[in-house]
């Protein structure tokens, strides 16, 4: 079963967009390099897709699956491009944490993963406004990029946060809010 956007967490985007700086003007900006970056986004998977399967604990979760996985993170980072950075996406971002809770993917892949899209969308950029946008755009549609990557990477964590609790929940046979109370406690 998916999450949804509750009051909690949709306070806590707010205070993540705050802090990051994630505003209208980045979604302008991000806007503005689409046309460049997102025909690069196939690519950028393939090479992606060869890391994952040289490590052999990442391998072994790809097995199989490797052409539908490809082709779900195509759409993935493609949706990044599309603008809409709403309740919709968020709930998009809850899911795929889910999906990769429910699958049991170590969230260290996904750190993982987050930090290769980090250092790939830089090069892409650099590499496609080299002498045609200014540097100061390149800079800063690649700071929309890493605040949209840093966004995501937040809600999915959120979601491997509530698959822990859920399953701490169960295993303990303690309330949510107990757990809640518990974790929250201030060691003396």
């Amino acid at each position: 079963h998916y999450m949804a956007i509750d009051k909690t967490l949709a306070d806590a985007v707010a205070v993540f967009t705050n802090i990051n700086g994630f505003s209208d003007q980045d979604k302008r900006n991000i806007a503005k390099g689409a046309a460049l970056i997102v025909p690069h986004i196939p690519t950028m998977t393939d090479e992606f897709y060869k890391q994952l399967m040289a490590e052999p604990l990442t391998a072994e979760y790809l097995e199989g699956r490797v052409d539908h996985l490809k082709k779900t993170h195509v759409q993935w980072l493609e949706a990044l491009f599309v603008g809409q950075y709403d309740t919709a996406f968020y709930e998009s971002q809850l899911r795929i944490g889910t999906t990769h809770v429910t699958a049991k993917i170590p969230p260290l892949f996904v750190a993982a993963s987050m930090s290769y899209l980090r250092a790939a969308f830089p090069r892409i950029i650099e590499q496609e406004f080299k002498g045609g946008v200014g540097e100061e755009s390149a800079g800063a549609i690649a700071g929309a990029i890493l605040k949209t990557l840093d966004l995501c990477q937040f809600l999915i964590d959120y979601a491997y946060e509530q698959g822990r609790l859920s399953r701490l929940s169960t295993a303990t046979g303690l309330s949510r809010p107990l757990l809640e109370n518990l974790i929250s406690l201030k060691g003396k």
